[in-house]
C-alpha cells in the first residue's frame, strides 16, 4: 500500500507554472472590483486613468448561478488577496482582443498567472484561445492535471 502510494506521488506529472515576465511600472494595475468570476475592474494606482474591465484570456469560467461559480469566484478572490496589484499582458499587442467593452488579457498577481492557477485548481476550462495562445502548454497541462486529480469542476 505504501509502495503504491509512493509510486503514485513520485509518478505524478505535476505541471510547473509559467514564470512571470519582467514588467515595468506601466503594466502595474490595481484590481478594484470583480464582475462574476472572469472580469476584473482595474485602474492605475498612480495615475488618474479611467478604470477598465479586463476579461481573463484563454479560459472559460462558470457563469453566475451555475455549478462551480462560487468556487471559481472564491479562488479568484484568494489569488488576488488583500492588496490586488496585478500586471496585464496582451496576447497580441498590435491588436488587443476586446470583448463586451473590455480587454481580454493575461493577468498576473504576485508572480502567478491567474488563468493557470484557476485552471489547475479545476475552476476553469481552457478555451480555443487558450489552446493557441502564448501559455497554451501550461494551460492545457494544468487542465489535464485538474481532471486527473478530480479538482473543482472535475470532482465527482
Amino acid at each position: 500500500m505504501v509502495a503504491s502510494l509512493l509510486f503514485a506521488v513520485l509518478g505524478a506529472n505535476l505541471v510547473t507554472p509559467p514564470k512571470q515576465p519582467e514588467f515595468g511600472i506601466y503594466n502595474m494595475w490595481r484590481a478594484t472590483n470583480l464582475r462574476g468570476a472572469n472580469e476584473l475592474l482595474i485602474r492605475k494606482e498612480y495615475y488618474r486613468d479611467m478604470p477598465q474591465w479586463v476579461w481573463l484570456y484563454g479560459i472559460e469560467l462558470p457563469q453566475v448561478g451555475s455549478r462551480g461559480y462560487s468556487g471559481a469566484r472564491q479562488d479568484l478572490e484568494v489569488l488576488l488577496g488583500r492588496a490586488p496589484d496585478v500586471y496585464i499582458e496582451d496576447e497580441r499587442e498590435d491588436h488587443p482582443v476586446t470583448r463586451n467593452g473590455g480587454y481580454v488579457q493575461y493577468v498576473w498577481t504576485r508572480g502567478k498567472l491567474i488563468q493557470f492557477e484557476l485552471v489547475r485548481d479545476g475552476w476553469a476550462k481552457v478555451n480555443d484561445e487558450g489552446r493557441k495562445g502564448r501559455y497554451s502548454s501550461f494551460l492545457t497541462g494544468a487542465e489535464a492535471e485538474a481532471k486527473r486529480f478530480h479538482e473543482g469542476l472535475w470532482a465527482n
